[in-house]
């Protein structure tokens, strides 16, 4: 391959103690989570200009359950409590025996999940981040890890303002592809998308149904085209699809977007109409991090002794992954974390953890493991699980079911 040599000064913008790339779910917690646990100065970078990722861009509106199935809630703590922010303003379809948010329901009542607006939960989430004291970056891509060895001093970072660095004792990765530990040397896997394509779509039958109900959120539907989260319907010669280049990227998005256009044809057009498009690729699995531990399918209804949460399957009842902190890290990378789909994770177990709830549940544990690496003088690996587990305790998580 041919190259270009650069020499490049770029500024030094500023220092601080925590710097999360990404503000999908997994990242607005973890930069929450590291500034109540008390870390000094904490930055969030995001790419576009709304926060929430898949659940708000993505238009991947579904808040999946924080219960198991036969009515007991499983997971708690930042998880159960961006499950309340996102219905906090807006319409939602929970069931009735869960508002309230109680530790049980009838089995009967169904599960403990429900649809919201993805516009009015990504203001919530302006407002969650900027409570807490989080410094925000939108429109900022983090272009790569400044290493010192394999210690990460920084991110080098490009937005309209320019190329600058920012300096950082503590970094978590919630890229949504793990750029930063793959940029950074650290050993990565890549997964394989099926291709899918979600939208919003508007139409007679959705109106009449949103006023003979009294809930606007009726009058969105759902157009899903392509393949379902294990496969099925993915289009027959299709390729599968990594997502980690700018050319998987753009023939994802524009594949699906072709599925959609050709669904409409032959319909009236005055009948109906797209309300949404999403303003990110939907990739489920690109690149997670391969971490001190991977979870396993062979982990499932499985206790681990460094579990930071326990995430229900959302397919099946009695069905769950608990969330070790050993998947969160590389032990050869001491200030450096990740969360959200990037965990190390497998087969179906990568599935269950890269949802709306595993993401806050991985995002609330990798913050809080910054902040207390700092105090302590840890490094990601030496950091006592126990301590963590504790911590994370103190603000409501229960880390098994018992």
């Amino acid at each position: 391959m041919a190259v270009i040599e650069e020499r490049l000064e770029t500024p030094v913008l500023g220092e601080y103690d925590v710097i999360v790339a990404g503000g999908g779910v997994a990242g607005v917690c973890a930069a929450v989570a590291a500034k109540r646990a008390g870390a000094g100065r904490v930055l969030l970078l995001e790419k576009g200009v709304l926060l929430g990722g898949l659940a708000t861009q993505g238009l991947i509106a579904l808040y999946e359950p924080l219960c198991d199935g036969r009515g007991r809630k499983i997971t708690f703590g930042m998880a159960a409590e961006l499950m309340q922010l996102c219905m906090r303003y807006g319409p939602d379809t929970l069931p009735e025996a869960w508002r309230g948010d109680p530790d049980t329901a009838p089995p009967e009542s169904g599960r403990y999940r429900s649809f919201y607006s993805p516009a009015i939960f990504a203001l919530a989430l302006d407002a969650f981040v900027q409570d807490a004291g989080v410094e925000l970056l939108l429109d900022t891509q983090a272009v790569r890890p400044v290493m010192e060895g394999r210690r990460c001093a920084g991110l080098v970072v490009e937005n309209k303002t320019g190329r600058g660095f920012y300096g950082a004792r503590a970094v978590i990765d919630t890229t949504g592809d793990a750029d930063l530990f793959y940029r950074a040397g650290a050993p990565c896997v890549a997964g394989k998308n099926f291709l899918t394509c979600v939208a919003y779509r508007a139409d007679m039958d959705a109106l009449r149904d949103a006023l003979s109900e009294g809930n606007i959120l009726k009058a969105r539907r759902w157009t899903r085209l392509g393949a379902g989260p294990r496969g099925k319907g993915h289009p027959e010669g299709a390729p599968m699809l990594s997502g980690t280049t700018a050319e998987e990227v753009t023939q994802f998005v524009l594949a699906g977007r072709r599925m959609l256009l050709d669904s409409l044809r032959k319909e009236d057009r005055f009948r109906r109409d797209i309300s949404a498009l999403p303003a990110m690729a939907q990739f489920r699995t690109t690149r997670h991090i391969d971490g001190a531990y991977t979870i396993q399918d062979s982990d499932a209804c499985r206790e681990l002794v460094d579990s930071v949460g326990v995430i229900p399957d959302f397919t099946q009842a009695d069905r769950w992954h608990e969330l070790p902190y050993r998947a969160l890290y590389h032990p050869d990378y001491p200030n450096l974390w990740t969360a959200g789909r990037t965990a190390a994770a497998e087969g179906w177990a990568w599935s269950v953890i890269r949802v709306i709830p595993g993401a806050a549940c991985s995002g609330q544990a990798a913050g809080m493991a910054a902040a207390l690496s700092l105090r302590h003088g840890e490094t990601a690996a030496t950091l006592p699980p126990r301590r963590l587990i504790d911590a994370l305790c103190a603000e409501g998580v229960r880390p098994h079911l018992g």
